[in-house]
């Protein structure tokens, strides 16, 4: 395991590293957290800032609402399947720098319905599994897509 993940997760005050593939199978992915590396040049792209909303699709335990809250101060939602994975999203709210401008739905992404002030949205290899779910990508773009030009951002990492 990276140093730099240990760092940002102690800073972070957050326990979010390594790999869980308990509930894992070809229509679910593993937990696997975006490396902090990823979510540093994201930070820095001034995609996203203080007053946006960032909606995180199988947010895991909370890393990319977490680190995002941190570096940009923006608020973030966290959407996970796993409620045993969800229940460590909320453990590490309970403890987070940032854990006041996060908050976390434990349901489906497809049966989570966007709120009006989501201006942001984080997707993980959205189409990278042949059983996964290209229609929640799609409408978030279209609910992103109804946004003003100076509200719309979508990040596919």
């Amino acid at each position: 395991m990276n140093q730099n993940e240990n760092q940002w997760d102690k800073l972070l005050k957050i326990k979010t590293t390594g790999r869980d593939d308990f509930r894992a199978d070809q229509y679910r992915y593993p937990y696997e957290p975006t490396p902090h590396c990823v979510l540093e040049r994201l930070a820095n792209s001034g995609l996203i800032r203080k007053k946006n909303v960032v909606l995180d699709y199988g947010t895991g335990k909370g890393r990319v609402c977490f680190y995002l809250s941190y570096q940009t101060r923006c608020s973030s939602i966290g959407v996970e399947y796993d409620d045993r994975i969800y229940a460590g999203a909320r453990a590490n709210q309970e403890q987070a720098v940032s854990g006041k401008r996060t908050s976390f739905e434990l349901t489906s992404a497809e049966e989570y319905p966007v709120p009006t002030s989501v201006d942001r949205c984080y997707f993980f290899n959205p189409f990278s599994k042949p059983k996964g779910n290209p229609a929640v990508f799609l409408l978030s773009l279209r609910r992103i897509h109804q946004l003003p030009d100076d509200r719309r951002a979508v990040a596919v990492f």
